[in-house]
């Protein structure tokens, strides 16, 4: 059997002191295989989740309407969708069915009108029950939520609504959430989608919504693994200080990362950082990685997988003050960055504006000295973006939501 995902990792520098290492940074790579054309695809169970509220009308309606179309086009009669449209009332206004009908399905979906307030967690949950009862092995399980608004019916609470996300990805469904315009709560459909294992997406104008379905449906289209889990375990004398780019969960002795599907071709990174106690020089093993996912290319197979990582350790000055790698060195300083995003963030909402603008300032030019020390364009591009963003600065729940998304790509390392 060919190994559906293909696992790397690399340090940030080639040498540690020997003496300990406040911090040093892994940086873990998998990447889905390419897809073979003559494999028939795994089949979908999906739900799309629809914000009817009021300030849905027009437009961003509109645009939902023939983005749930679209997703139907390219479905076929392996595949299970059912659409729940939610306002105060949450209805399903499509139950679970195989698409055969297109036409009819296309007709219900343009039968939607708008209606009231946003039950926000009742149209999650009704979603999320019909592809609960409807998994079958070998499927792919996706909700996909949209709204344009705050959830303020029903349960609004984010640490509940979180933990509801975490129980269904626990038993195989992953969520993805798609926030549109001005009035959504962003830090709430991140979680979901942090939470759910799936993906956040922010779009600023409801013309934008059929590109983001045709995005999220084409890696649905090729997921290679699903429920990709990680247990990181330290060695004696390693001690993990961070993990960024996806959730995790630990008791100091090992860390559980979920890292939900991954599709043909797709490359996922997640970033470690360490810190190591004294030892003697030479190379030591300082964590165990292991794996466990679901091939879906061959029949819904669990498989393993484990690798030790070790790393090198010296008192010779000259080695340790070698160049580590650029690539992981890039990589720590784009996940920085979004830390440093977040705390602008913060200051901004307390009305510390003087305080978040110096923040990105001061990490925009730390960017740009990074890239011309490495000569990276990637890093030059991350700090034009930064500067843009302080251009004319005027902090609004748009522009709150753009730095916020800025954090979140960062956070996952995406360009």
């Amino acid at each position: 059997m060919n190994q559906v995902i293909s696992f790397n990792y690399a340090w940030n520098k080639g040498y540690y002191p020997a003496g300990g290492a406040e911090s040093a940074y892994l940086l873990i790579e998998l990447q889905g295989s390419g897809k073979d054309k003559g494999h028939a695809r795994s089949p979908i169970n999906l739900s799309v989740v629809l914000d009817r509220s009021g300030s849905m009308s027009g437009d961003p309606l509109m645009y939902s309407k023939k983005a749930c179309q679209f997703v139907a086009e390219q479905m076929n009669g392996s595949d299970l969708l059912s659409l729940v449209a939610f306002d105060d009332h949450v209805q399903t206004v499509i139950p679970p069915s195989a698409v055969l009908n297109k036409d009819l399905i296309k007709q219900h979906i343009e039968s939607i009108q708008a209606g009231g307030t946003t039950n926000l967690s009742g149209g999650l949950a009704e979603g999320a029950q019909h592809v609960l009862r409807n998994r079958q092995e070998g499927r792919i399980n996706r909700v996909i939520l949209l709204s344009d608004g705050h959830a303020n019916t029903g349960i609004t609470d984010r640490s509940q609504l979180n933990a509801i996300a975490k129980e269904y990805r626990s038993s195989g469904i992953g969520i993805s959430t798609i926030g549109v315009g001005d009035g959504f709560d962003e830090e709430l459909m991140e979680g979901i989608a942090e939470h759910g294992g799936g993906n956040f997406y922010y779009i600023d104008k409801a013309d934008g919504i059929p590109g983001v379905f045709e995005q999220e449906l084409e890696g649905l289209l090729s997921v290679a693994a699903q429920n990709i889990k990680l247990t990181c375990s330290p060695s004696e004398g390693t001690q993990i200080v961070g993990i960024y780019g996806y959730p995790s969960e630990g008791n100091g002795e090992q860390s559980l990362i979920q890292m939900g599907d991954i599709y043909h071709n797709e490359v996922k990174t997640l970033l470690v950082e360490l810190s190591f106690d004294p030892r003697a020089a030479g190379e030591h093993q300082v964590l165990q990685l292991s794996w466990d996912y679901i091939d879906v290319t061959e029949s819904a197979a669990a498989c393993s997988f484990s690798m030790e990582v070790s790393a090198s350790f010296t008192t010779d000055i000259s080695l340790l003050n070698e160049p580590g790698s650029a690539e992981v060195e890039q990589q720590v300083g784009v996940t920085k960055s979004a830390k440093v995003i977040e705390e602008a963030i913060k200051a901004f909402d307390t009305g510390n504006t003087e305080e978040g603008k110096h923040l990105l300032k001061i990490q925009a030019d730390e960017l740009l000295l990074m890239s011309v020390v490495m000569n990276s364009p990637m890093l030059a591009e991350e700090s034009a973006k930064l500067y843009t963003h302080l251009d004319n600065f005027e902090y609004s729940s748009r522009k709150r939501k753009e730095l916020n998304q800025e954090k979140y790509r960062r956070m996952k390392r995406k360009s």
